[in-house]
């Protein structure tokens, strides 16, 4: 198999500022050096800062809110509209986003009013009377903020790696079973060695303890997806 030498490119993953530029060369040509690389819908940044990963999805997400609002001005379904959403625009607010997670809070927000212009939409033609609050609105529309869900998505992936339902070896080499000395009523299931604290593992295994709190994840395993992202 031949390689493509115009798709090929280099990147290299740190934050230094004062990075060490090797030449890489295939069949004697010197390969594109970037800062950003798309893999499997996935924008990521030599710094893994993913700002364009989010750019990214705010843009597309905004242009599919939009064609939500046209086609359904004259709905009178909210569910029709909540289904839409779901379907069209958050599904990609949240894709992948165990890989990018690690996202800075001014990102976090500016994705997150997405999902604050649709509930204005809804209040605005559903509950017409109500004035309008994004805390209100998602208690309202029983819809959890998108960080929360990204939380709780994360624990899903760690806990379905756990049982078998998704490959990550990795995974499993960093975070452990902890198992208590003696029965005490609360603690924490997970467990990541300090040397790896600041890894994305480390991440879905604060959040699978959180979850783990409120959810039985040793009950049946068809209903723990809708559990784990349902729960308050």
């Amino acid at each position: 198999m031949k390689l493509n030498i115009s798709k090929t490119k280099v990147i290299s993953f740190t934050r230094k500022t004062n990075l060490l530029i090797y030449d890489y060369k295939l069949f004697q040509t010197s390969i594109a050096r970037t800062d950003s690389v798309k893999d499997l819908g996935v924008f990521i940044d030599a710094k893994l800062y993913f700002h364009d990963q989010v750019n990214y999805i705010f843009s597309q997400c905004a242009k599919l809110l939009g064609l939500v609002r046209n086609i359904t001005y004259n709905f009178s379904s909210l569910d029709c509209m909540f289904s839409l959403y779901t379907t069209l625009v958050r599904s990609k607010l949240e894709y992948a986003s165990v890989v990018w997670n690690s996202i800075t809070s001014t990102d976090a927000n500016k994705l997150e009013r997405i999902q604050q212009r649709f509930a204005a939409l809804c209040f605005k033609r559903f509950f017409p009377k109500v004035h309008y609050n994004y805390s209100l609105a998602l208690e309202e529309l029983k819809l959890h903020t998108l960080c929360t869900r990204r939380h709780r998505l994360d624990a899903l992936f760690l806990i379905q790696v756990y049982f078998g339902s998704k490959f990550c070896p990795s995974a499993l080499e960093i975070v452990g079973l902890r198992v208590p000395a003696r029965y005490i009523r609360d603690f924490a299931l997970f467990n990541v060695c300090s040397l790896f604290k600041n890894c994305p593992s480390a991440r879905c295994a604060a959040a699978a303890n959180v979850v783990c709190r409120e959810v039985d994840v040793f009950g049946a395993r068809n209903v723990l997806p809708k559990q784990i992202l349902n729960t308050v």
